[in-house]
């Protein structure tokens, strides 16, 4: 059984918490879903956790805690395996879609979901003359929406592959965008999960 906890703001509530980096006076919200078969997979276990976000009506910016907890767990046997040929058939597709495509956890990015294609894009957008206003606005309201669905390490591989492709031209307009996209994830990460990317990795 997977639980998501949820500390939302109350509707009277400050907008801005009295504490700094405290929650404030929040409602609490909890929401089950069961899994059907026995699993070690965290991918599996994200999309479950999802299930639940995209069932819900929230406002992102009155989210104030996010907790997930697993219950009723059993040890792998014979009879409920997590890493049995049948299991892992019957949810190599799912499971696939998840990790590799996240076309249940990713928004459109110029029509495109796998994240093989949004890379693409991005280093042919790297590469390109000139950084337009347009093509900026893009690709910060698409990297705010993955840090909405939670993926941090999709985003951390978009900025890195520009980094990368940035740092082969050393463009000064280029270099700015970087730096002012790499602001604006980090302000939205520290709005939305309370928390600050780690730069070093990228």
């Amino acid at each position: 059984l997977v639980t998501l906890k949820l500390k939302e703001r109350s509707e009277n509530a400050a907008v801005e918490p009295i504490k700094y980096m405290g929650h404030g006076i929040c409602d609490n919200i909890s929401k089950s879903i069961n899994i059907a078969s026995a699993t070690d997979k965290g991918c599996v276990i994200h999309s479950k956790v999802m299930s639940l976000v995209n069932s819900m009506t929230l406002t992102p910016e009155d989210i104030r805690g996010v907790g997930v907890q697993m219950s009723k767990l059993k040890e792998a046997t014979p009879e409920n395996p997590c890493t049995s040929n049948v299991a892992r058939k019957r949810s190599k597709q799912k499971v696939t879609t998840i990790c590799k495509t996240f076309q249940c956890s990713v928004p459109e990015f110029f029509g495109h979901k796998n994240s093989e294609d949004v890379k693409k894009i991005m280093k042919d957008w790297c590469e390109s003359a000139e950084p337009y206003q347009v093509d900026v606005d893009k690709v910060e309201e698409y990297l705010t929406e993955l840090i909405k669905y939670g993926n941090i390490s999709f985003v951390q591989d978009l900025l890195r592959l520009m980094r990368k492709q940035l740092k082969v031209r050393e463009v000064p307009e280029w270099n700015a965008v970087f730096n002012l996209t790499l602001q604006n994830v980090q302000r939205q990460i520290h709005t939305l999960l309370n928390g600050i990317l780690n730069v070093d990795s990228l």
